[in-house]
């Protein structure tokens, strides 16, 4: 999964403040009125926050008026969230609070780079001790956390802030909140493709037989070894269930035996329960692993800490399928520090070749000689497993905004992107069928939309010959459909969902139906426990069982077309919308009691029609039909999976008193 952005933006701030090869685009500037208020507050109350805090870090003595924004800035978001959700799908109110925090750090830090104090040669110490003030002062997160945050990311800061142009008017653009977008140069990522586009959507689809391939996709394990039964399971960090519960604290707080649904990964029990029902319950023919075993403790992770994880994982799947192929990818969170992937202009100091070669001493007995050369070079790689089959696995982290590379020389990421478009057209030229491996899917908010757009027209090039895409990160149950230029559904995203809990889901696996001549994904069946009924009996195995069938409850038609056509059967029908909404947190009791309420239910149908964060053409055509449906509803957010209705947007009334509040209009 992602990492902790709340904590994170603290970096893009250091980072983009003075970074000057920050070449990512920021197209998305047709904002509403209310949009353009609402920015127009943050960036005002920024600038202000900057000025007072400046003062106070040079002269120790804190001014009553920023005392006064610090607390109202504080008491405007929703805290958790920030740390465990995409910014994609925040709030407008948390929204609102992470822009006007990336705005007020980089403010800072250009200024204290410009005017001093870090331009010396203590400027790890002062931009320390600038990161740990703007971390107490927006109360993100504890010390140790954000302490540790810095001192993992640093030396990679500290390498690009020294080789970099300075050039930093827009860079708060990079994140996935339309407030903080800005107009700025368009970056020129453009891949050359070979061959014509398809006239019309992809509606091939094969009759089920019984000759059809059994398929298993585990994604985001997040194994934490450290995990404690009865720990406290609501700390104050951003992951929980390893720090004993203090004195007197609420026994609501003890983490349980199998999981939690709270900010927690998974004990070293809920993997093997899930890999002895697996291997006890299915005839698979491989698996499909895409990325994330290490937990979600960025801020204290080590480097072979993560190696042995790896290692620890991979014996277990080794133990449990031993004669089962296996196809991986890597995730965000396998390099030490979190996210962090490197390229060819890298120092060596600072590469991550060390994870690559790991990798590949671990999957070298699964895939083939030829795979090492791109695997050493930036973990991704194909294979065919048999004739006229080919898999493509990548690595994601290329489009990944938390990805500090990115910002040093983005030109770099085009290279594998230009690797799968050419091992394509090799496939197509063959007459294989390929499926697709990544981590991340390319319409999650935090994946860069220029690297989504260049990938987006090369699988509407090949969704001849693509029958499956499959992705893992965000932690849910769900797909995404991807669409041409014209608007022709091309190419389906399978989202695995995760084994861990993290965040409010039960664990899941899924296994897919493919038919043995192309593999297209026919079926496919979801398996998961509930948490709460398995910690009330420790000593027994948790129940997995078959949570649902896709072609039971939604369609049998998987194609690309026949997935669309489901979405708007979705956005006419929203109890189909509020079905799919429960499978996609697997039932879990919390998100239950928290309920869909229209505007999820809109973000909701978007989601899935999104392959590039910035393209939602197909996604308002779907919630201009969802919102007409809901008006026809009787009570459609009383019962019916509604639940009370979040902040989903600022009023302008609300945004002028915020201003005169703010005493910024005088």
């Amino acid at each position: 999964m992602k990492l902790i952005r709340g904590t994170t933006l603290l970096g893009v701030g250091i980072l983009l403040a003075v970074c000057g090869a920050f070449s990512l685009p920021s197209a998305f500037d047709v904002l509403t009125k209310e949009q353009r208020t609402t920015s127009l507050v943050s960036a005002s109350i920024a600038e202000e926050i900057s000025r007072e805090y400046l003062k106070y870090h040079r002269t120790g003595i804190e001014t009553e008026r920023l005392q006064q924004l610090g607390k109202d800035i504080r008491s405007s978001h929703s805290k958790k969230a920030i740390f465990t959700e995409s910014m994609a799908d925040l709030t407008a109110a948390d929204q609102f609070f992470a822009c006007t925090l990336c705005r007020s750090t980089v403010n800072v830090f250009a200024r204290t780079f410009t005017e001093g104090e870090l331009s010396g040669p203590e400027r790890q110490e002062e931009a320390k001790k600038l990161a740990l003030g703007m971390c107490d002062y927006f109360a993100l997160s504890t010390q140790e956390v954000c302490s540790g945050l810095f001192d993992l990311n640093w030396p990679i800061f500290d390498f690009i802030l020294n080789e970099t142009v300075a050039k930093s008017n827009t860079f708060c653009s990079m994140l996935p909140i339309p407030i903080c977008q800005a107009q700025q140069d368009e970056y020129n990522l453009t891949l050359t493709i070979q061959g014509d586009l398809p006239r019309e959507s992809n509606s091939n689809l094969h009759a089920k037989t019984s000759e059809d391939i059994l398929v298993l996709h585990l994604t985001d394990i997040h194994y934490d070894p450290e995990y404690a039964e009865g720990s406290n399971a609501a700390c104050d960090e951003p992951m929980c269930c390893r720090n004993p519960l203090a004195v007197g604290s609420d026994s609501s707080a003890a983490a349980g035996f199998w999981s939690d649904y709270r900010d927690c990964d998974c004990p070293k029990r809920l993997i093997l329960s899930a890999f002895e029902h697996i291997r006890d319950n299915h005839k698979i023919e491989w698996i499909y692993h895409t990325g994330d075993v290490p937990p979600h403790n960025v801020w204290s992770t080590t480097k072979q800490g993560n190696l042995d994880m790896l290692s620890e994982i991979d014996e277990l799947l080794a133990k449990y399928f031993p004669t089962t192929p296996i196809y991986p990818c890597l995730g965000n969170h396998e390099p030490h520090p979190a996210n962090i992937f490197g390229n060819d202009e890298v120092p060596s100091a600072l590469k991550v070749d060390w994870l690559y070669e790991h990798v590949w001493s671990l999957w070298s007995k699964w895939l083939p000689a030829e795979a090492e050369k791109t695997v050493l070079r930036g973990g991704y790689y194909t294979a065919s497993p048999s004739k006229g089959h080919r898999i493509v696995a990548l690595n994601s982290m290329d489009c990944y905004l938390f990805n500090w590379w990115l910002y040093y020389n983005a030109t770099l990421i085009q290279e594998q992107l230009q690797w799968f478009h050419d091992t394509l057209l090799s496939a197509e030229e063959a007459g294989e069928s390929v499926h697709v491996l990544s981590h991340i899917p390319a319409g999650d908010g935090d994946c860069w939309s220029s690297w989504a757009r260049e990938y987006n027209r090369v699988l509407t090039r090949f969704n001849g010959i693509i029958t499956g895409v499959f992705s893992g990160h965000t932690h849910k149950d769900e797909m995404n459909l991807h669409y041409s230029e014209n608007g022709y559904a091309t190419v389906v995203n399978w989202n695995g969902g995760s084994l861990t809990t993290y965040s409010n889901k039960n664990p899941n696996y899924r296994l897919y139906e493919l038919h043995p001549e192309d593999w297209q994904v026919l079926d496919h069946h979801t398996y998961t426990f509930n948490l709460t009924e398995a910690n009330l009996t420790p000593s027994e195995q948790p129940k997995w069982a078959l949570e649902y069938q896709f072609t039971s409850e939604y369609t049998k038609d998987t194609s690309p077309a026949g997935i669309d056509r489901l979405l708007v059967e979705m956005a006419e029908q929203p109890d189909l919308l509020r079905k799919f909404w429960r499978y996609k947190f697997t039932n879990s009791d919390p998100k239950l009691a928290e309920g869909c309420d229209s505007a999820c239910l809109s973000q909701t149908i978007c989601r899935m029609a999104t392959s590039n964060y910035q393209e939602r053409t197909r996604c308002r055509e779907l919630q201009a039909i969802l919102a007409e449906s809901l008006e026809k509803e009787p009570d459609a957010d009383d019962g019916n999976g509604g639940g009370a209705a979040g902040l989903s947007a600022f009023s302008l009334a609300s945004l002028l008193a915020l201003l005169a509040a703010s005493k910024l209009l005088g």
